[in-house]
């Protein structure tokens, strides 16, 4: 799904992540991050001192808080509105970790990373098949031999029974309208943000790839990982059919 600018498409990920959708998933928050942290550990075991990529890293309040666990963190986005929060947090916190402004597709790591994280539905975003499996070669790229990744995904057969199709709250201060849809062609399950501010309107939309389990597998396998156990939430029970996500773990070979 894209916006058009001066007769040129926008892909939507380029304009939909700064200070509105920080308020819209504010829900998303350091106490979760620290209980995904605490997942990551049990399930990883990094070793200390490991270096851990936060792929798609948002405002960093993963990166933030394996960092305070004494990891080496580099947190990686595209939105530098976001990456500015970061920054800003890290520095606050006295922390010292790198956050680096670039497309996912682009990772500036050869066989350097122990761990690469992402978290919260941040895979699936471009239209073309041929840009996800992009980013998996990336990943596998930047791994070390017998690195792993932890890729928390959406699981398509949840979403598609449990999709709320219209909801309007209040949020922030903000009266924040969502349509959700599933666009059953192009295997995407969609939403529409409008949100309403002192009788002004803006609207943003999400678009995500419905990837089965079996397709992320032969995916890695593309990209020279080995798909490992997969997860049904951040409490570690095993997945199925019902499970609210799919998160995915993964060793390069």
């Amino acid at each position: 799904m894209r916006f058009r600018s001066a007769g040129k498409p926008v892909e939507w990920f380029k304009r939909s992540f700064g200070s509105d959708y920080l308020k819209v998933y504010a829900h998303r928050d350091a106490e979760e991050a620290r209980q995904q942290i605490d997942f990551l550990e049990e399930k990883i075991h990094p070793a200390a001192g490991a270096k851990i990529l936060d792929l798609c890293c948002g405002s960093g309040r993963h990166a933030i808080e394996m960092a305070r666990r004494g990891y080496n963190v580099v947190g990686q986005d595209i939105s530098q509105e976001l990456l500015d929060i970061a920054r800003r947090d890290a520095d606050e916190s006295g922390l010292a970790l790198q956050f680096i402004e670039k497309d996912m597709r682009e990772i500036p790591f050869k066989n350097e990373i122990d761990i690469v994280v992402n978290f919260f539905t941040s895979f699936g975003y471009f239209e073309d098949h041929n840009d996800d499996q992009a980013v998996l070669n990336a990943v596998s790229e930047a791994l070390k031999a017998g690195g792993r990744l932890l890729l928390d995904h959406i699981n398509p057969d949840f979403v598609c029974a449990s999709l709320v199709r219209n909801e309007t709250r209040t949020i922030s201060g903000l009266e924040v309208c969502q349509e959700r849809w599933i666009d059953e062609g192009r295997q995407r399950v969609e939403k529409r943000l409008t949100i309403i501010e002192e009788g002004k309107t803006r609207t943003y939309l999400e678009s995500v790839k419905m990837y089965k389990r079996e397709e992320i597998a032969v995916m890695l396998e593309k990209a020279g990982l080995r798909i490992g156990e997969t997860y049904g939430d951040f409490s570690g029970a095993r997945f199925s059919k019902d499970s609210p996500r799919m998160i995915v773990i993964a060793e390069k070979a």
